[in-house]
Parts: structure tokens; C-alpha cells; sequence
């Protein structure tokens, strides 16, 4: 009952190795177990040559290269037949190694390569053979089948959460990326640079945070840029809006090679007769007078009935300009408040 019980596993056994690589193409190099049921001097380990074939006893050469595990079978089979050897024979092939078959490993890994798939992989197994992630990758890995690209989060691949066998397979002939460091935030913020998308940083109000966030010269509103669909495409976005509401359509979740960018904010330049003169951010519809607040308002000698506007052309010079305490500053506005003369 025992040794029944032994046989009845080694057949379910290879029965569902038989069926989990019935699709397999095989290739040189590839190592096989051929078992014909019934006569156990026939059953050979070999590994198909260059040519693509393989040796068996009795009937010589069999050529299995680009044939699935099912077609070889059934041409050994037939072989066996034709030669009168026997009258019907039950063939299985089992793959031992998967050595005809490659998977490139590029990117933000350790050691970037082609790597043989020698057993049933999937990605995690080739990341690990691949030595891991560098410091500099992201969290996007992205799989290129034939025409298919496919993206997927590192924590869904380690995890298998959202994700099934097909999803994570690997068979040969695949390239998997790493994605590095090429999310770039850059103007107005207190630390411009190279960010990954890493530990949950996804969305654009990530990674200004992630940059010390927007600095005192900085404008209201920022240019998303993204390439994602082949063609780079930018959006104006307001700060405030973003912080205010993260989860709105407006905070989107950024991919490798998009760029954040904070311009500065327009300046007006006041000088003369105020507390502190200098160069100071325009506020949305700010006004004469309230810039002239901004810098501390008047000194005992200045007047409000002495200022005196100047703005740049169309070719670039300063123009002086008439205008009240009311009128709207516009960019690189130059604002002289005169003395008193009484």
C-alpha cells in the first residue's frame, strides 16, 4: 500500500508539472526529463542541443526545439510507434531547467543583466537574482512583453496584492525596468532635485513636500509636466488649491520623468521714502498702496501724493507710467516713493 501510495504521488506529481509548462516552448540548453511509461531503461535526463534537438534510445535523434512539452511528447511518441518498438506509447516530458529562455534585468538594480529562467520565476525571484534595488530606484517596475508594457508597484509585487500568477510570470524573452530617481521638482522650493517614488510619494503634493516645499519668492501656482502618453503635455495648478484639497483630481500621482515646476513669484521693486525698501513678492491684484504697506509703509518725510510708477515696455525699458494708489502692479514694476516737500 505504501509503494502505491509512493507511485500514485510521482504521477500526480508529474502529471501537474506536465500541465503548469504544457505551453512552454523549448529551446537549447533547456534540461528534460523523458519518462515513456512502462519501460524504465527508455527514461533519460538530456538537454536539447544548439540544433534543437535531443538523443533518445532506440530511435536516435529527435528535433523538440520550438515544440511545446505536448508536441514533444506526442513526436517521441510517434517515433517510438513507427519504429515498431512499442505498439502505444504513454510519453511525458518534464522540464528540469529552463536554460533557453533570458530575462533582462535593467535599471535600478544591483546587477543589471540577462538572467537564465532555470525554474518557474516570477518577478520578486528575479529582482532578488538581480542582487535587489539600488538606493536610487523608485517603486515602478515595468515589464515589457513583445508589444505589452505593464507598470506595477513594488509593494503590490512583494505583497502579491492586486496581482495574480499571470500578472507576475515570467517565461523568457521579458524585460524588467527599475525605474530610478528621475522625478524632478525644480524652481522655487527650498531643496530643487531628483526625487523617487518611493515609500508612498506619488502625488505632486508629495514630493513638493519632499522638496522643503515652496520657498518665500515663490508664485502661486506650479507646471506639472508629463510624458506619460508619448507627447509632453504641462498643467497649471494653484499651490493653495493642492495643499487645500490633496485628494482632488488636481494632486495627481506622478510617474518616472515628470517634472514639477515652481516659478517665481512676479516682483515689484520699491524704494525711496519707505520703511524698507527693496524687492518685494506681488500678491494676487496687489495694489500701489498695499505694496507700500508690504514695505513698512511711509518714513515722516515720504508722501503718498509722490509716488511714482515705472514699468517695462514692449522693447524691455522702464517707462514711467501714471497711475493712483489703486492701480495693479504687474512683474518687475519699479515703484519711487519722492520726499515730501513741505
Amino acid at each position: 500500500m505504501t509503494r502505491y501510495f509512493k507511485y500514485l504521488l510521482v504521477a500526480v506529481f508529474t502529471l501537474f508539472s506536465a500541465l503548469a509548462h504544457a505551453d512552454y516552448t523549448l529551446g537549447a540548453g533547456d534540461s528534460l526529463r523523458i519518462v515513456v511509461y512502462g519501460d524504465a531503461d527508455l527514461t533519460r535526463e538530456t538537454r536539447v542541443a544548439e540544433t534543437g534537438e535531443i538523443t533518445l534510445p532506440l530511435i536516435g535523434e529527435v528535433g523538440v526545439g520550438g515544440l511545446t512539452t505536448i508536441q514533444a511528447e506526442k513526436r517521441i511518441a510517434e517515433q517510438l510507434k513507427r519504429g515498431g518498438f512499442i505498439a502505444n506509447p504513454q510519453v511525458s516530458v518534464l522540464i528540469l531547467e529552463f536554460k533557453s529562455k533570458t530575462v533582462s534585468v535593467l535599471g535600478g538594480v544591483l546587477k543589471p543583466g540577462r538572467y537564465p529562467i532555470t525554474h518557474p520565476t516570477d518577478v520578486k525571484d528575479i529582482l532578488a537574482e538581480a542582487g535587489g534595488l539600488t538606493s536610487e530606484a523608485s517603486e515602478i517596475i515595468t515589464v515589457v512583453r513583445g508589444e505589452k508594457r505593464s507598470e506595477y508597484d513594488l509593494n503590490e509585487v512583494i505583497e502579491h496584492r492586486n496581482l495574480n500568477v499571470q500578472d507576475l510570470g515570467l517565461v523568457g524573452g521579458e524585460t524588467v525596468y527599475i525605474s530610478v530617481r528621475d522625478v524632478a521638482v525644480a524652481g522655487q522650493v527650498l531643496r530643487p532635485g531628483k526625487y523617487g517614488i518611493q515609500g508612498g510619494t506619488r502625488k505632486i503634493s508629495d514630493f513638493v513636500a519632499l522638496a522643503g516645499g515652496a520657498n518665500e519668492t515663490a508664485g502661486e501656482t506650479l507646471f506639472f509636466t508629463t510624458s506619460r502618453s508619448g507627447t509632453a503635455v504641462t498643467q497649471e495648478i494653484n499651490i493653495d488649491d493642492l495643499f487645500r484639497s490633496p485628494a482632488s483630481e488636481l494632486n495627481k500621482e506622478l510617474t518616472p520623468g515628470d517634472v514639477v515646476y515652481i516659478p517665481k513669484a512676479p516682483q515689484v521693486y520699491i524704494y525711496g521714502e519707505v520703511q524698507r525698501p527693496g524687492m518685494y513678492k506681488i500678491d494676487k491684484n496687489m495694489t500701489i498702496m498695499q505694496a507700500i504697506a508690504k514695505a513698512g509703509g511711509l518714513t515722516v518725510r515720504g508722501t503718498q501724493r509722490s509716488v511714482k510708477l515705472h514699468r517695462k515696455n514692449a522693447e524691455g525699458a522702464l517707462v514711467k507710467q501714471s497711475s493712483d494708489l489703486t492701480s495693479t502692479l504687474m512683474d518687475e514694476d519699479v515703484l519711487f516713493i519722492e520726499e515730501s516737500l513741505l
